[in-house]
């Protein structure tokens, strides 16, 4: 029953939620837009998730000890790697397309750090956690790649395998946003 001269609302309390949705996500995916362009610009590149990234490196030497020295020295990488890559196929399975985008990007992200870890196994110049080994110098050593060339090379591709990752991540958040703005999908995915 309505009241006289009450106007009933035609707008679906749903859309606003799908509003806020849209507004608290835009900032995460202009922050990964921004990320894919400085930092495969920047000489050095860093950013929070780096800090992040560390204890997952660091676990996946330690998780793959036992496996022999390549893998227990590949395990660093592999584990930041890992990591975002389990996380994004978790949030595929809950259909939650959003977040698996980002851990895409993540994940691109990862490669690019990788790089500047590969690039520096010549010179070893970058402060080690606990000092010791550099990973990438043993295994380039290891495979026969530590000539200066090989190095450019393994690092610029993983660089820029890491910066399709990233956009590849950036556009599928992009698409799920628009699809969530546009109401032709589940904001929550």
């Amino acid at each position: 029953m309505s009241l006289p001269g009450a106007t009933r609302s035609t707008q679906d309390p749903r859309r606003e939620g799908d509003r806020t949705i849209l507004l608290l996500r835009l900032p995460l995916v202009l922050l990964a837009a921004w990320w894919t362009v400085s930092l495969p610009a920047a000489a050095l590149p860093h950013c929070f998730l780096d800090w992040v990234n560390l204890p997952f490196h660091e676990a996946g030497h330690l998780f793959l000890a036992p496996f022999g020295t390549t893998l227990h020295v590949l395990g660093g990488t592999l584990g930041q790697l890992a990591v975002p890559a389990i996380l994004g196929g978790y949030f595929l399975r809950r259909r939650q397309r959003f977040a698996a985008a980002l851990c895409l990007f993540w994940i691109g992200e990862n490669f690019v750090d990788v790089s500047v870890y590969m690039a520096d196994a010549r010179a070893m110049a970058l402060p080690l956690v606990g000092g010791g080994e550099h990973d990438w110098t043993q295994l380039f050593y290891q495979f026969g790649l530590l000539g200066e060339e090989s190095v450019a090379t393994v690092s610029s591709l993983t660089r820029g395998l890491g910066v399709i990752v990233m956009a590849a991540g950036v556009l599928g958040s992009v698409f799920t946003l628009r699809a969530a703005g546009d109401g032709s999908s589940d904001p929550t995915s």
